[in-house]
């Protein structure tokens, strides 16, 4: 079976599968982006048959591209948020009756 006699749509979506396997083997959002890229890409080429390959191109780059660059600027704003687990205070394992006598214990002059 020849790879590039079947339809446009159909090897659109077999880039997407390729990509989101990939994805799934690796830590990056950019497999997963251009992956589901190229399921918009495909659904558009299902739907207008015969656009040039430059178009489904474009299409797959630029949606790839904006969802890859939402997923990093998401991710971003979730890992400035989120509590760092390795910054630890030891007051904070103490009962709160021992945290409040430690807090107001006089600290020695200078």
């Amino acid at each position: 079976m020849d790879l590039f006699a079947l339809p446009d749509w159909i090897i659109w979506g077999l880039i997407a599968a390729v990509l989101l396997t990939v994805e799934m083997m690796t830590t990056a959002y950019v497999a997963l982006g251009f992956a589901i890229g190229a399921a918009a890409a495909a659904l558009v080429v299902w739907f207008a048959p015969g656009l040039h390959i430059a178009w489904q191109a474009l299409i797959w780059a630029s949606v790839g591209l904006g969802v890859w660059l939402g997923f990093s600027r998401w991710n971003k704003h979730r890992r400035k948020t989120r509590r760092d687990i390795n910054d630890f205070d030891s007051l904070e394992s103490l009962p709160r009756a021992d945290r409040e006598r430690r807090a107001t214990r006089q600290k020695p002059e200078e």
